[in-house]
């Protein structure tokens, strides 16, 4: 039996009287009368859809978005408040959605900004080292001419 449904979902449903004398009726449905699958309307177009994202193509684009777009959206939506936007109409909501951006963009450049602050830091100090070095060894290089010269 083919139903459309109020929400563009076929339903297709078996009678009782099929059901009633399979041998596979307790594993298929269980304690329910009758067997009951539900698809969109749009189904031919999910399955093409699925068909094209099985190329290798596909599975490369997906690995990058993996990698590149994800990460950022669910940082955005587990830990800058997207899951629920608490504001009325479009407007308030874009600027929610900026804000969170901004957010995120800010924390970003200044992981950047101090990681190079820390690197400066250690040039500095491996500069020093170096400077102190030569320093010392030009200490000792005069320490032993002196004991050679006496």
């Amino acid at each position: 039996m083919d139903i459309h449904d109020k929400h563009g979902m076929r339903v297709y449903r078996s009678n009782n009287s099929k059901c009633k004398d399979c041998p596979l009726r307790s594993t298929c449905i269980g304690k329910s009368d009758f067997k009951k699958i539900e698809h969109s309307i749009h189904k031919s177009l999910y399955d093409a859809m699925h068909e094209k994202l099985q190329t290798p193509y596909a599975r490369r684009i997906f690995k990058k978005r993996g990698s590149t777009v994800e990460p950022v959206l669910g940082t955005m939506l587990n830990f800058l408040n997207l899951k629920r936007v608490n504001t009325r109409g479009i407007k308030q909501a874009n600027k929610h959605c900026l804000m969170s951006a901004l957010t995120y963009n800010l924390k970003k450049y200044l992981k950047f900004t101090t990681n190079k602050r820390i690197s400066a830091c250690m040039q500095l100090e491996k500069s020093e080292i170096l400077t102190n070095r030569e320093v010392l060894s030009a200490f000792y290089v005069s320490r032993v001419f002196q004991n050679v010269l006496q």
